[in-house]
């Protein structure tokens, strides 16, 4: 069942992709467009098929299991970044979001992604299925990395859950913040459901694919259904009146 969700949510992103290529030239559209791309990649990064082609080839060059598993944490953690840039960019000045952002999200990224690292090298553990499994051992250092990995997360799905609260005001936005925010539901349980992993050695890597898969189709459908509903406001040769800037300002 596994890689049919992923597959199914790879397909889905590329398509929103798709509809927002022409977004990869605007600083307001790039954020949501990249954080499409980094769940994308890390969605492929972490599946069974990564697993068993990419990973024997990458432990023989770096001697270190499962290490396109963390490439793909990093890229989902790097993805809600970028969600939380472009969000921060709607609610205020790009002069006055930089020195927030740096200090807020990118700082402990910076100083969690070091630490998830660390933990992941020391920990050493085997080879692993996919990227939410916890075969291939790894002891007291693999538990505390997916410890560091689910607080991350849940960091940062929590400002970017209180960020898309504050657009709910902005009617153009609310049907986009709702989609958002059912994604970011999606995502905190998996979240939930990865932090047991330091602790059960009961399988739950399908619970989390699920909860994943669906976060990302929903983040990806969204963010397409947006750009075109913008687009198409500005295709339109015969605007109201009353609507004198775009639909959905929030992506």
């Amino acid at each position: 069942m596994t890689p049919a969700l992923i597959g199914a949510t790879v397909v889905v992103a590329l398509y929103s992709l798709w509809v927002r290529r022409d977004t990869w030239w605007s600083r307001w559209e790039i954020g949501i467009t990249l954080a499409i791309a980094l769940e994308t990649i890390a969605l492929v990064l972490m599946s069974p098929w990564a697993a068993q082609t990419l990973g024997p080839w990458a432990h023989r060059a770096l001697r270190i299991w499962n290490t396109q598993q963390l490439a793909g944490h990093i890229c989902f953690v790097i993805a809600v970044a970028a969600n939380i840039y472009h969000v921060l960019a709607r609610l205020a000045d790009f002069d006055k979001v930089r020195p927030l952002f740096r200090l807020q999200v990118r700082l402990p990224i910076q100083l969690g992604v070091m630490a998830l690292v660390v933990t992941f090298v020391i920990a050493d553990a085997g080879y692993r299925p996919d990227g939410f499994s916890t075969l291939g051992g790894g002891g007291a250092w693999a538990r505390a990395y997916w410890v560091l990995l689910s607080l991350l997360m849940i960091y940062l799905a929590g400002y970017a859950t209180r960020v898309l609260s504050m657009l709910r005001s902005d009617p153009r936005a609310k049907e986009t913040v709702e989609l958002y925010t059912a994604s970011t539901a999606f995502a905190v349980a998996g979240i939930m459901a990865m932090m047991s992993n330091a602790w059960t050695k009961d399988g739950v890597s399908q619970l989390i694919w699920l909860c994943a898969c669906i976060s990302v189709t929903i983040f990806a459908y969204g963010s397409a259904r947006s750009w075109r509903a913008k687009a198409a406001w500005f295709a339109s040769s015969a605007r109201p009146l009353a609507e004198p800037r775009p639909p959905q300002a929030l992506s």
